[in-house]
């Protein structure tokens, strides 16, 4: 019996509902992994109501057991490394950095990190201190993979976090920019390769690979997700953006480096 319970197909992206654990056994072989799974952050119960707006920090099922949730991507992880693409992005959390670096290096990946650096971050958590004002991704690459970038692509990227209210932001809690992974697209793949995320959200990653004209495939576990992933990926292909700039052909090199 099949794990998909419900399937779209928009543009060149396949949008599927069910649990990644089990659907991408059904799945084969992908150019490249970029995904955004949740980052074992959320505080049970967590609501912080100020003048300025209310706070959820208890942003998914599940997510606040950190150390349940942090195996599950992992595991994640690693079944996405086994459709054997040659470069993955995997946008985490501080707990689960360790893990996905020390099984992807297992794999005979090498691995290093990327940062989102937040122009406007939002204010600290009551007792944090510290403003979050960066995210960090897992790297990983192997023999063979796609590099669009120059000797000097550095890896920090500049964006601002969506807000309630912002245009093209949508009812997730923790959706990320645009071109924060259209970044990551760009560099890693070329035009018409797979794209694979287990983690899809609210589909920004299959959004940049319909505007990019990258084939994505996108899982998701939660039908509101889902079902706002597929109006955004339709109002992509109804809307497709003349001004996303792709890599010069001749930095299309392909390096094995």
């Amino acid at each position: 019996m099949s794990a998909i319970k419900r399937e779209e197909r928009i543009g060149g992206q396949r949008l599927i509902l069910g649990d990644c654990l089990e659907v991408m056994k059904e799945l084969g072989k992908v150019d490249a992994v970029v995904t955004d799974p949740p980052y074992s952050l959320s505080v049970a119960g967590s609501r912080n109501v100020s003048r300025k707006g209310t706070r959820n920090l208890d942003f998914f099922a599940g997510d606040d057991d950190w150390k349940s949730m942090t195996d599950m991507v992992g595991r994640a992880v690693m079944m996405a490394a086994g459709k054997e693409p040659r470069s993955m992005v995997i946008w985490c959390g501080h707990r689960q950095i360790g893990r996905i670096v020390s099984d992807l290096e297992n794999e005979g990946f090498s691995t290093r990190l990327l940062c989102w650096k937040k122009i406007f971050p939002p204010p600290s958590a009551p007792g944090s201190g510290f403003t979050s004002a960066f995210e960090q991704a897992v790297y990983a690459y192997r023999s063979g993979r796609q590099w669009n970038g120059g000797q000097y692509t550095h890896s920090v990227f500049e964006a601002d976090s969506y807000r309630f209210g912002q245009p093209g932001k949508v009812a997730h809690p923790t959706q990320k920019p645009l071109s924060l992974i259209e970044w990551n697209i760009r560099i890693l793949t070329n035009e018409g390769n797979a794209i694979l995320d287990p983690f899809m959200g609210s589909g920004t990653t299959l959004v940049a690979c319909q505007r990019m004209g990258r084939s994505g495939t996108g899982i998701e576990l939660a039908p509101d997700y889902f079902d706002i992933a597929c109006r955004r990926v339709d109002e992509a292909t109804r809307q497709p953006d003349m001004f996303v700039q792709q890599a010069p052909q001749a930095e299309q090199t392909g390096f094995d480096l």
